[in-house]
């Protein structure tokens, strides 16, 4: 039997089952106070309870379908949204490309396949949280017979460990918000830039229109506009490829954005 790659789910199997449990704890918290004596007292904690169990299982039920969309095996959104981010890069393969936040390794190996005569590095920091790891990215590469021009390291996207101008190109995706060493964007966008040639190409994507993240897209390309020689904006919220169900405020379609150009 064929061995696959695992390239895992933006949406952690783990997040999706504390939602759950949290859920059930509240809804049996809920039950259990109808044991309790206190009268009217206790009404206002029972409706605390019930509201906590309906939106923790509600909030659950949406993201264990969400994660089915996404999914390689599911919907395949993940795939379609990496298509896209290196569609706009506009690249012709030779020389050298960074994925920067290569997580399970998704990005940097379509690359590489799209690519056949590219060189590719994949940088994540691969911290707690995430279904990644370096391990896991090198066992896909393997799968996907790119393992040869395809290497992963750990690294920090808000200090990337390598000279100025060292790449033809660079990608990322869904990665820059949860930087937390470098809450600055705009910085960590140009720490990413600066890693590429002049005359280079980049494709970004992130929660562009997430305003905790990023204030005002149209103030961040004027600012880097000033760092590169052609500057672009896509909001991916209107890609055909985006389902509904997931361009709500609570799904990565319903944020998501792609800048691209030529450093």
């Amino acid at each position: 039997m064929k061995e696959k790659p695992d390239y895992s789910n933006w949406i952690p199997v783990k997040f999706v089952a504390l939602l759950g449990s949290a859920g059930v704890i509240f809804a049996a918290s809920f039950f259990a106070s109808f044991l309790l004596s206190g009268g009217a007292a206790v009404l206002p904690v029972r409706a605390v309870l019930a509201a906590a169990a309906v939106l923790c299982l509600a909030f659950c039920f949406y993201m264990a379908h969400a994660r089915t969309l996404l999914s390689y095996d599911g919907g395949g959104v993940q795939g379609k949204v990496l298509d896209n981010v290196l569609a706009h890069l506009g690249w012709n393969g030779v020389g050298t490309l960074i994925d920067i936040g290569c997580g399970s390794g998704a990005m940097a190996i379509k690359a590489a396949k799209k690519y056949p005569n590219a060189w590719v590095v994949g940088v994540d920091y691969w911290g707690f949280g995430w279904d990644y790891s370096k391990k896991q990215c090198e066992r896909n590469a393997g799968i996907e017979k790119v393992g040869r021009r395809v290497v992963f390291q750990k690294g920090d996207a808000a200090a990337l460990d390598f000279p100025d101008a060292r790449f033809d190109a660079a990608v990322s995706n869904f990665v820059f918000h949860e930087v937390k060493s470098q809450p600055d964007k705009l910085a960590l966008i140009r720490e990413a830039l600066r890693v590429v040639k002049p005359g280079g190409l980049f494709s970004f994507g992130d929660v562009f229109f997430a305003k905790s993240h990023y204030k005002d897209i149209d103030v961040l390309i004027e600012a880097l506009s000033g760092d590169v020689s052609e500057i672009h904006f896509v909001d991916t919220r209107k890609s055909d490829f985006m389902p509904k169900y997931l361009k709500t405020p609570f799904g990565p379609g319903g944020q998501m954005g792609l800048i691209y150009g030529v450093k």
